[in-house]
């Protein structure tokens, strides 16, 4: 009769001791594949938010039209002191830019497509971006004059944002639009050509549109920087009609003096 051994207890409790490793291992990398997976869920989602928000800021810009706000004030006329010197007292007829960009917001109007499930749907929007709250806001109108004091359909474009800036090239970097610094530099301008001219001329067109957009914010924790190039500014038409209405004064004065020297043509012959 043979006799029927087994494994014995040094034997099992290193097969055990084996195979928990291959268990720790085995969950170890299959923690690791789902870890990896969730990150890259992550970043896909979080690069589809920015993808979205990119997208929607840059159809906005493509879509800005030259909307001027109807002006009901009235505007007055140029006086002359004594000394005969012209005192601009009056309002300026300098049509108003079509953005406005202050740091944390952006505005402008822009042309959209109506909404066929609406019959009240408009094809002009008064479009704003704001950062507020950590939190990038497209903020559209119901109203283009009232602006701010109208109401507003509100969308978070992007959660957990710091650091939001919006900027104007003009061209250089600029945290403001219109600045400051350039009507002064065109109230410069407008002086030094009144007092080289001798005739009436027409002013150097506003600054209406920047040369360009930029946004800077950080993102889950990265910094990003996003720049637009704007359309060219269309030519206002003040400076049309003043320039049509010189064209007209200097071919109505060359009649004048054409009629006024047949006229002393005439004379002479009369007197001869």
């Amino acid at each position: 009769m043979k006799l029927q051994r087994g494994f014995t207890l040094l034997e099992l409790m290193v097969a055990m001791a084996i195979f928990a490793m291959l268990a720790v291992a085995g969950w170890q990398v299959f923690d690791g594949v789902n870890r990896a997976r969730e990150r890259a869920q992550r970043h896909a989602d979080n690069l589809a938010v920015l993808q979205y928000a990119y997208l929607q800021i840059q159809q906005d810009m493509a879509q800005i039209i030259p909307y001027q706000a109807p002006n009901t004030q009235d505007t007055g006329t140029a006086s002359s002191d004594i000394n005969g010197n012209t005192n601009n007292n009056a309002q300026d007829n300098t049509p108003e830019p079509f953005m406005r960009v202050d740091g944390e917001h952006i505005s402008f109007v822009r042309f959209a497509d109506p909404d066929p499930r609406y019959q009240s749907s408009t094809s002009i929007q008064h479009i704003e971006y704001i950062f507020a709250d950590e939190r990038l806001i497209r903020r559209q109108y119901t109203s283009l004059e009232d602006g701010r004091d109208s109401v507003s359909l509100d969308s978070v474009l992007l959660d957990g944002v710091t650091a939001g800036r919006w900027q104007a090239y003009l061209p250089e970097l600029s945290t403001k639009f219109p600045s400051d610094d350039v009507n002064n530099s065109s109230r410069d301008t407008n002086i030094a050509l009144g007092q080289t001219a001798n005739t009436a001329s027409a002013e150097p067109d506003a600054v209406l549109l920047p040369k360009g957009v930029a946004i800077n914010f950080t993102y889950q924790e990265i910094p990003i920087t996003w720049q637009w190039a704007l359309a060219p500014q269309p030519i206002p038409r003040s400076s049309a009609k003043a320039a049509n209405s010189s064209d007209n004064n200097n071919g109505s004065d060359s009649n004048n003096s054409n009629s006024g020297s047949n006229t002393d043509n005439s004379s002479v012959g009369n007197s001869n």
